[in-house]
């Protein structure tokens, strides 16, 4: 080798590191493997056990049942939802509570209506809608009644009840209410006053007599007719009953002060007689993405302020007391179009949880 000086004058050459080349061959494989653990892992649905203490609950309802799903996003879990039926075919609850998202963005309601027809037909299923849903509510379509999304028809027809006022279960004696969080959150005098308002400039203006005025004044109507069962519940309501709320978004502290007075036990209801024992919600799906040993790695903003990275994972799903008032959120089972570069649930297993009332201290 030419040399000047001490040097030489050309470089060795530099030997190849066979271990580089085969990482940057690894690392593909592994990703893929991964994903494709991940996306097994996705379409199996694990069940949470959860008690939730009362003070006060009668003996009547002392393990009084709930199955509670949220963010189904349209998610087949086996043909015909098989898998979810083997993984519930055992259990046993006097309630199901679907709480929004059931259907998602893309209005696919056939594997909400699969998951409907696997519940007991003696057992009431409270749908409620969220924000990724369409609207349960339509002006301008003529499908069905006129009124109610189709999403929302068909789901009635496969034995759903669409809750829009407050619905009885009663058990031995026992009584509880299942009921819209909304109702609690709303001044409903003035609501009913903004409606027959409405109603009245929908009957003397010339929108009225348009198409699209007169599916507004038949879902104004329906609105009303929904304040009029809802009264005909209070009626009803004893001071010893216990209520459900159920919510898509959970309910942040302020939600939860407005629910009660400042005085008792802080969950006495000024609007409603009775107790509430529970707030059911979803929305956050458990966070789309998670870290091992972290928890989920971002959140999109919304509207309880709960956003940004590496949020509390306490805060994005289980069980919470807010004010004396027990709050579960469910991890969710699908993927939620909030996230819009988490397109999938990433080491994020879908869950059903069974919550059981219990009036004992753990």
């Amino acid at each position: 080798m030419a040399v000047r000086g001490s040097k030489p004058l050309f470089a060795p050459g530099k030997k190849r590191r066979p271990g580089c080349l085969l990482a940057a061959l690894l690392l593909p494989l592994l990703l893929a493997a991964v994903l494709g653990l991940n996306a097994l892992n996705n379409s199996y649905v694990s069940l949470d056990t959860q008690s939730v203490t009362v003070p006060a609950l009668p003996k009547a309802l002392e393990n009084f049942s709930i199955l509670h799903l949220s963010d189904l996003h349209a998610a087949w879990f086996g043909e015909n939802q098989q898998r979810m039926g083997q993984l519930l075919r055992l259990e046993r609850y006097q309630a199901v509570c679907l709480t929004g998202d059931m259907v998602g963005r893309t209005g696919n309601v056939q594997p909400l209506l699969a998951l409907i027809d696997l519940f007991p037909n003696d057992v009431p299923v409270f749908l409620i809608p969220g924000d990724d849903d369409p609207p349960p509510l339509h002006h301008q379509s003529q499908e069905g009644d006129g009124i109610r999304a189709d999403y929302i028809v068909k789901a009635q027809e496969h034995g759903a009840i669409y809750l829009d006022s407050p619905h009885l279960v009663e058990r031995d004696g026992g009584r509880v209410w299942f009921c819209p969080a909304g109702l609690y959150t709303t001044d409903l005098r003035a609501a009913r006053f903004a409606l027959e308002e409405r109603q009245q400039d929908l009957l003397t203006s010339a929108e009225g007599q348009t198409d699209k005025g007169r599916n507004a004044l038949a879902a104004v109507r329906y609105q009303l007719e929904a304040l009029v069962r809802t009264d005909a519940a209070r009626e009803q309501m004893q001071p010893g009953d216990f209520t459900v709320l159920l919510s898509h978004f959970p309910l942040d502290a302020d939600d939860i002060i407005n629910l009660h007075q400042a005085e008792g036990d802080g969950r006495k209801m000024p609007s409603f007689p009775g107790t509430v024992a529970l707030i059911l919600s979803g929305h956050w799906n458990n966070g789309q993405w998670r870290l091992p040993l972290i928890g989920p790695l971002w959140l999109p903003g919304g509207r309880t302020g709960l956003d940004g990275w590496l949020p509390d994972p306490q805060a994005v799903s289980g069980l919470a007391t807010v004010h004396g008032v027990p709050q579960y959120i469910s991890p969710g089972l699908g993927a939620s179009g909030a996230y819009p570069w988490q397109p999938f649930r990433l080491f994020n297993r879908p869950t059903v949880t069974l919550l059981k009332l219990t009036s004992r201290l753990f």
